[in-house]
């Protein structure tokens, strides 16, 4: 099997993968972008969303025929390494351990980028459309007024097609799972249904798959 894929991530709704920051007064949340201004989902908000899928779908019984171990409930520390919650330690820290798998920074096809940032050259202000603002408040049930105070914005992107790198770590453990990953991830995959934030309320609706490097 390959040592590196694309993990491709089409995103179908507006979506929010944030900072943790806002924007003055206007905006309470925006999107995170690369260092040339285009929106990004991090590759640890991927790896998060992963590991959940994998885990669901051994639960569920779907990879009996591809993990030897399906029986084993380590498989996502061995694919992921230790989760930061789970006293196994934290990937990269002197004192944890690599999971088989790396995930990056899901961002826009470069070809995509590159074509952009020429359009920009001549002229054309097109990051700009990559972006919305969402505003939403909170309703009072008694009175069904907004409650004062509860009005919040949120800048969003547009719909996407999103790729980021996954390969297997130099260093990693587990090299039995080398001749398998790639089937795992395939499985776990459609259930993976959204990302990033208020994914329960719409945003972020996605097809994520899985694209071989050439």
């Amino acid at each position: 099997m390959p040592e590196r894929a694309t993990l491709v991530v089409d995103v179908r709704s507006y979506w929010h993968a944030g900072t943790g920051r806002g924007s003055g007064s206007h905006l309470d949340a925006v999107v995170a972008r690369d260092r040339e201004g285009f929106p990004l989902l991090p590759g640890r908000t991927l790896k998060g969303l992963l590991r959940e899928a994998v885990a669901r779908a051994q639960a569920w019984g779907w990879l009996g025929d591809i993990d030897d171990g399906a029986g084993q409930p380590d498989l996502t520390r061995r694919l992921f390494g230790p989760a930061p919650d789970d006293g196994g330690g934290t990937e990269g820290t002197s004192g944890g351990w690599c999971g088989l798998l790396r995930v990056g920074d899901a961002r826009l096809p470069r070809t995509v980028r590159a074509a952009i940032l020429a359009a920009e050259a001549e002229g054309e202000a097109l990051r700009e459309g990559l972006f919305r603002t969402h505003f939403a408040t909170a309703i009072d049930p008694e009175r069904g007024t907004p409650r004062e105070g509860a009005l919040r914005g949120m800048e969003v992107a547009v719909p996407l097609r999103l790729e980021a790198p996954v390969s297997v770590h130099p260093s990693a453990r587990h090299v039995e799972l080398r001749e398998r990953w790639h089937a795992i991830l395939e499985r776990a995959l459609p259930l993976v249904r959204a990302v990033g934030a208020d994914r329960s309320r719409g945003f972020g609706r996605a097809v994520l798959s899985l694209e071989a490097v050439e």
